[in-house]
């Protein structure tokens, strides 16, 4: 991996999906392709550009590949189990977010009114894999991780439980994958310097609601930490290039405050050393 950090996302130019470098003010097209999951490799921050654009003249558009998957992981704070009156799982619990339940950066999150009355935020520290890992150890993870993203992973709190007799099934589908109710972005910071900063557990995720702090903690606050999350989650299935795990939510959700998400509310989602993720709420 390059020893200097990059930013590495896709973008829309004159109607083609790209991926690209962000360069100061520019992208510095790498692949006129929508294949991001090639891109990442250990090169991608020295490959020579194809052509430079002006940042305002490309759409940024989620960075996630149209072959990727996004797994998140629950009650990976011991603050937020207590605000959500949950004790801490044994091991890591995972559920799956399909490509097609993001907003692209600085798009719109829809509430879904029909769907849900309790459309809730959550700010994490997502990590991208760059190589294909299976068993990996609780060691070597890292060396299949290529970069960082933030993720906000939106939550329908009353679709959470469904009604099973006198007990309840929880429903992470229902409650986890509604379509454009995400965001994730707006680009992947990569490099030795981000990997390192996993290691010594020295990111912070902030998530801000209108402006107000409503969400903060260091990533040393996790219960599983990401070597042991891509550890488990690679013992079940083969993580490829491309695949996105958001790491949990600290204290602070909306659910906890008594708010909800609301039209007209501006969510910012921010991991230390990357651009905020920004979004807006509405219909």
């Amino acid at each position: 991996m390059s020893s200097q950090p990059f930013k590495l996302g896709r973008f829309q130019i004159d109607g083609k999906i790209v991926v690209g470098r962000v360069e100061g003010g520019q992208v510095a097209v790498i692949s006129e392709e929508d294949n991001l999951a090639k891109c990442l490799r250990s090169d991608a921050g020295t490959v020579a550009a194809l052509r430079l654009i002006p940042l305002e003249k490309a759409k940024t558009l989620a960075p996630l590949d149209p072959a990727a998957r996004v797994f998140a992981i629950a009650v990976n704070y011991a603050a937020h189990g207590s605000e959500a009156k949950v004790a801490p799982p044994a091991r890591p619990l995972i559920f799956y977010k399909a490509p097609s339940n993001f907003v692209e950066p600085g798009g719109k999150i829809r509430l879904n009114s029909q769907v849900t009355k309790q459309l809730d935020y959550e700010g994490e520290i997502g990590v991208v894999i760059g190589r294909p890992c299976r068993n990996a150890s609780v060691q070597n993870a890292l060396e299949h991780v290529v970069g960082v993203c933030a993720v906000n992973d939106g939550s329908a709190r009353d679709l959470v439980k469904l009604k099973a007799g006198d007990s309840f099934w929880p429903d992470w589908t229902a409650s986890k994958a509604i379509d454009d109710s995400l965001g994730v972005g707006p680009y992947i910071g990569c490099g030795e310097e981000m990997t390192d900063a996993l290691r010594r557990k020295a990111l912070r995720v902030t998530t801000r609601l209108n402006g107000e702090v409503v969400q903060d903690a260091g990533m040393d606050q996790m219960i599983f930490s990401v070597e042991e999350i891509i550890a488990t989650l690679s013992s079940y299935m083969t993580l490829l290039p491309g695949d996105i795990v958001a790491t949990g939510t600290p204290a602070g959700v909306g659910s906890a405050r008594g708010r909800f998400l609301q039209e007209a509310d501006a969510l910012t989602v921010q991991v230390s050393g990357l651009d905020p993720l920004v979004m807006t709420v509405g219909e």
